[in-house]
């Protein structure tokens, strides 16, 4: 009897998912309070890490927005130990390692991809990178600068810009002042507070067994400990208002941007206390539902953002108009028992194949780490009037972030006759 082919492939398929499913976790903590996350996976000859360091609000003093990513940049354009910046860069090169270093709201992280053979070599150059970095006084001003161009970006199209506008954070967003008012001893004072081992997780995955991962874990960061902050001369000064550059303004706002081609955006900002399951299911369902129609919706770092492009003839207050009532529709109609259902399936589809993807399984692990993860029995338990309640309550209209671009009204009070 001959199979179908395609029997053949889906039993194939199904085999090598079954034997890749995703490494178990182990984890173990440092003497120094480092918590580390073990991924253990021998079918590349690869290692990767990813050190994250939380944040909180109490680190960034007020009017200093922007602290976190000038630090990054001292620390990437410093020397670390012996090696000049240049030297580090070029050690890393040479060595076919790959390190990259972001800041987001909740914390700052480093990801190293090494071929298995340089993972001492590469552990070693983070160890230096965060505990052997000098930071330069006269470095500080160039660095100052090189934030708020990547801030402004005023090269950007209209479109790019109103949406950059929108997903700001008037909380955390730097502004001209908020990083002119960085002082040295801020710089300082928010290294020792965040570059701690007990505030750091490192998620390990590769090529190594657990008591080689203790062993390399402890040889590079076992001597890391935290540094006391600075003690200050004198108050630091506040963040002075300047006539050349406005904050974003506070949610909710309007925001308007020069431009052609009328477009009405609104972000819904993630409310806080939502569930990361129920941000889950909606971040899937919501951009989907023809209800929304023609506002088009995409899920976000920062939240839900709705788009309308309108008709050259329509006014910006008729797509107003438009864009909330499609909004508010679904907020008030909410989703049934079978789109939950779909969502859920969706889901467990998604986690599958997230568990053959290295850099998923370390998000995911670090996730579940630091309270952010999706469960499945929460998953599993969460009820329709839940869901409905999270819809409503991340589309309330009081909290939308709105901006628009090529306003035909604005674009008259500057066109002179």
């Amino acid at each position: 009897m001959r199979i179908p082919l395609a029997a053949v492939l889906t039993t194939s398929l199904a085999s090598v998912v079954v034997l890749q499913a995703q490494p178990r976790v182990q984890t173990f903590t440092l003497p120094n309070g480092l918590r580390v996350l073990h991924l253990e996976d021998h079918e590349h000859p690869l290692v990767r890490a990813r050190l994250h360091l939380s944040l909180r609000p109490a680190d960034l003093p007020p009017g200093r927005q922007g602290l976190p990513e000038l630090a990054l940049r001292m620390f990437a354009h410093s020397e670390a130990g012996d090696l000049k910046a240049e030297r580090f860069d070029r050690l890393l090169d040479d060595s076919g390692i790959q390190m990259t270093q972001t800041a987001d709201g909740e914390g700052l992280d480093w990801r190293i991809v090494a071929r298995s053979r340089d993972q001492d070599r590469a552990l070693g150059l983070l160890a230096d990178r965060l505990q052997r970095t000098v930071f330069d006084p006269s470095d500080l001003e160039i660095q100052r600068l090189a934030c708020w161009r990547q801030v402004d970006r005023p090269a950007d199209s209209p479109h790019a810009q109103l949406e950059r506008l929108l997903r700001r954070d008037p909380a955390s967003t730097p502004t001209l002042t908020s990083l002119g008012a960085i002082a040295w001893e801020d710089l300082l004072t928010f290294r020792a507070l965040v570059f701690r081992p007990d505030r750091a997780v490192l998620v390990l995955h590769g090529d190594l067994g657990l008591e080689q991962a203790k062993r390399l874990v402890l040889l590079s960061l076992g001597t890391w400990t935290p540094q006391e902050p600075p003690k200050r001369t004198e108050p630091a000064a506040p963040a002075t208002p300047s006539s050349a550059i406005t904050a974003p303004p506070a949610s909710p706002s309007r925001i308007s941007v020069i431009g052609t081609g009328l477009r009405v955006q609104a972000l819904a900002p993630r409310p806080d206390g939502l569930s990361p399951e129920a941000a889950w299911l909606l971040a899937r369902l919501v951009p989907g539902d023809g209800l929304l129609f023609p506002v088009r919706i995409s899920a976000e770092p920062g939240g839900l953002l709705a788009t309308l492009d309108a008709d050259t003839s329509a006014t910006s207050t008729h797509a107003w108009a438009l864009l909330h009532l499609r909004l508010e529709a679904l907020r008030r109609r909410g989703f049934t028992q079978g789109d939950l259902d779909r969502a859920r399936s969706a889901w467990a589809e998604t986690r599958h194949l997230d568990s053959l993807h290295p850099e998923a399984q370390m998000d995911a692990a670090l996730a579940e780490a630091t309270g952010r993860g999706v469960s499945a029995e929460r998953m599993a338990a969460l009820n329709l009037e839940a869901l409905n309640a999270a819809l409503r309550s991340w589309l309330d209209p009081a909290q939308l972030r709105s901006g628009v671009s090529g306003d035909p009204e604005l674009m008259k009070t500057l066109v002179r006759p």
